[in-house]
């Protein structure tokens, strides 16, 4: 049996900025069939870990491979082709007056607009995904008027117009109230449980933004990881508890993590 690669491998990487150590001798292995929930309070190392991952920053000190990329051997260009990030933080480059399907659909092109002839099959995959994500009658809207969840849902399916093999997922449920939020998480959950999907990483500083599909979490702190494995092993009440420098409770219910202070 030939034995599968890893997604994401990381050994003992190190980062420092402005003479500050951000991340910290992090090793960090992510195989096919995983997906990975990192969580970690402000000042984590999250973002960082993030713009490794995606080929944006540099590591210090360390190994990295991604998608069988190695940092040091590899065009990093070629990665970030075959990776698709979803931040609520990027929702400012798309404007309010393009069409959702347009929307997704420029995701193929890697710009915020259709400039180019699309084909039938472009739409046909555009719709298809609206539809995985549960939102395929917000096609014909314009992005301002649907929701701000709805929003991320479009995110995702753009991303995922161009077929990436690791979605990355940075912060998705910020800035949203609770209807929006579970929208969107339901979108996400339906999109997981398909049979053919990319890996997905969600960073998050809040298990309840964390829907039924993730199977492995990590956990950090001040650039250290302090709890990295299966999702019902790493992520405890006690883990929790030394992440986030709080005392909470973890309490599951219905296949999702919700956590109290004790």
């Amino acid at each position: 049996m030939v034995k599968s690669s890893p997604v994401i491998s990381l050994s003992d990487v190190s980062l420092v900025l402005d003479s500050k150590r951000v991340l910290n001798h992090v090793d960090w292995t992510v195989m096919p069939g995983e997906n990975w929930v990192v969580i970690g309070p402000n000042g984590a190392g999250k973002t960082s870990l993030l713009s490794i991952i995606n080929g944006y920053r540099w590591p210090s000190s360390g190994n990295i491979a991604v998608l069988g990329r190695r940092f040091g051997e590899a065009d990093l260009r070629e990665l970030r082709v075959l990776t698709g990030l979803v931040s609520s933080y990027l929702d400012w480059m798309l404007g309010g007056d393009e069409k959702v399907l347009e929307v997704v659909m420029s995701g193929k092109f890697g710009s915020t607009r259709v400039w180019r002839r699309v084909s039938e099959r472009d739409v046909r995959r555009a719709s298809s995904l609206l539809k995985s994500l549960g939102c395929v009658q917000l096609r014909s809207k314009t992005l301002s008027e649907v929701s701000q969840g709805e929003r991320q849902k479009v995110a995702i399916a753009r991303a995922m117009m161009a077929g990436p093999r690791l979605m990355v997922l940075d912060e998705p449920c910020e800035g949203l109230d609770i209807a929006s939020r579970e929208s969107f998480l339901e979108g996400l959950e339906r999109l997981m449980a398909e049979k053919e999907h990319p890996t997905f990483i969600e960073v998050t500083h809040r298990t309840e933004d964390v829907p039924p599909g993730f199977t492995h979490a990590l956990l950090l702190r001040d650039g250290s990881v302090v709890a990295s494995g299966e999702i019902a092993k790493a992520l405890t009440s006690a883990n929790l508890t030394r992440c986030l420098g709080v005392d909470v409770e973890l309490r599951r219910l219905g296949g999702r993590h919700y956590m109290v202070p004790r």
